[in-house]
């Protein structure tokens, strides 16, 4: 008899084959992926080495041993494919990577086949690019826990896009060098292979290590970070490849510098100020902060600007009025940045006012307001209390915490304004000051005989 696990709607036996299956195909995938990488390593080799016969052959044994794995995995695929005609469709260009080696270098020697080498090189690249997109389709990274499948296409995309430039680098170099600017052309491919590298590594590493960070804020600067990095790097040995010559290209630097400097300085600056942003740790995603003259939440923060959603004041926070609003980041290196984050602030003060006439009971007034507060707000100060003693909050917040609700009297011309001032968690500052207001307010109205109100509406 089998045994049925009604809580998943489906037999144990099912779910632990379906299991087993899934982690089958994963495991062929990162294996057909891994021989994509190792053939198009050894195809690279061919190219870039001058090897003795042997080794080229064996090479082409190696290749052909993939293509014919290619071909087994293909067929198998093809067979369990529900729809085969969609399969092809979507799969053709699997069957150019089944195409070995051997089979250009057999054609493109042989003198009857002379007129089309041309398009045999051409159908070679376009074979680097089928063994590439197998790679693309698999799960090659299956040791990595990561949350962003998007990331690791990207990282696969751009693994694609350097393979077909290294390739058409390498296949077409004879006839390139023929034409009268080739020298341009192939410093142009070399250049743009050494970005596209660059990237590549740049999101191989935020996969594999910064993918990790369980903070998104921290994570995506140094995501950021990285690339940029990176990106510096390239663009360095872009520079030392096309200027060739030490001294012309310091020269030039020094003379492009000086140019730049006074043309890019604003984007100069606000490069600096993500800098300092993300060292500083002056602001993060998702905090509250008033830049300048514009306040909001933090919901991006780029290499340029600081990318807002717009709040009217501190005590609508949490309100945003839909616009989306951008901030230079240069205005944190030349003006004031108020920042309202419980990363550095466990609570924010809160006060809330009321005007009662001079003939209230001013001290059950106190009492009625306190009570009211601390009930309220008890296990909210509980948890700041304890969050303070683990993380060794700064001693004037623990001395406004230990203090707890302030009431302070203060005398108008006609009646008497009380403040009550008491630390709350930044989350609930909205919450708390409506539902205090009509707590304390019911109250008071319920002791008209001690609390009493101005005469008038004009207070």
């Amino acid at each position: 008899m089998n045994k049925t696990d009604y809580s998943n709607g489906a037999p144990a036996y099912q779910r632990i084959k379906t299991a087993e299956n899934e982690r089958a195909s994963t495991f062929v995938e990162a294996l057909m992926a891994a021989l994509a990488l190792i053939s198009i390593g050894l195809l690279f080799i061919e190219y870039v080495v001058q090897l003795e016969s042997r080794w080229i052959n064996a090479i082409y044994l190696v290749d052909l041993a993939i293509c014919i794995l290619f071909a087994i995995d293909f067929v198998v695929e093809l067979i369990r494919s529900k729809s085969k005609g969609r399969y092809l469709k979507w799969h053709w260009i699997d069957v150019l990577a089944m195409i070995p080696a051997y089979a250009f270098s057999f054609f493109e020697f042989a003198s009857a086949f002379g007129a089309g080498i041309r398009s045999l090189r051409m159908v070679r690249l376009v074979r680097f690019l089928a063994v590439a997109a197998r790679i693309r389709r698999s799960n090659i990274l299956i040791g990595v826990k990561s949350k962003s499948k998007p990331r690791k296409k990207e990282l696969f995309t751009n693994l694609i896009v350097a393979t077909a430039i290294a390739a058409f680098y390498l296949i077409f170099k004879d006839e390139i060098y023929a034409f009268e600017y080739g020298s341009y052309i192939a410093e142009l491919l070399v250049s743009l292979l050494i970005v596209v590298v660059a990237l590549t590594v740049a999101e191989f590493l935020s996969i594999l290590f910064i993918s990790k960070i369980s903070d998104r804020a921290s994570r995506i600067s140094a995501e950021r970070a990285v690339k940029l990095v990176f990106i510096s790097l390239a663009l360095i040995g872009v520079a030392s490849f096309v200027f060739k010559e030490l001294l012309i290209f310091a020269f030039s630097l020094g003379i492009i510098g000086l140019v730049l400097s006074f043309s890019l300085s604003p984007i100069i600056s606000n490069l600096i100020g993500w800098i300092y942003i993300n060292v500083k740790k002056v602001y993060s995603v998702g905090d509250y902060v008033e830049i300048g003259e514009v306040r909001g939440i933090v919901s991006n923060i780029g290499y340029m600007t600081t990318t807002l959603l717009e709040t009217r004041d501190e005590s609508s926070f949490g309100l945003i009025t839909g616009r989306v609003l951008t901030a230079p980041n240069s205005l944190t290196l030349s003006g004031t940045v108020s920042t309202y984050s419980e990363r550095y602030s466990p609570f924010v003060v809160v006060t809330l006012t009321f005007d009662l006439a001079y003939e209230s009971d001013l001290s059950t007034v106190r009492d009625i307001i306190l009570r009211d507060v601390n009930e309220y707000l008890k296990h909210d100060l509980e948890k700041i209390a304890e969050r303070c003693r683990i993380e060794e909050c700064d001693p004037k917040f623990s001395e406004v915490l230990n203090a707890g609700p302030k009431v302070v009297f203060r005398p108008e011309e006609s009646w008497i304004e009380v403040k009550v001032r008491y630390p709350c968690p930044s989350s609930k500052r909205i919450k708390s000051m409506s539902d205090l207001t009509e707590i304390i307010l019911k109250e008071f109205n319920a002791q008209p005989e001690v609390v009493k109100f101005p005469l008038g509406r004009s207070r």
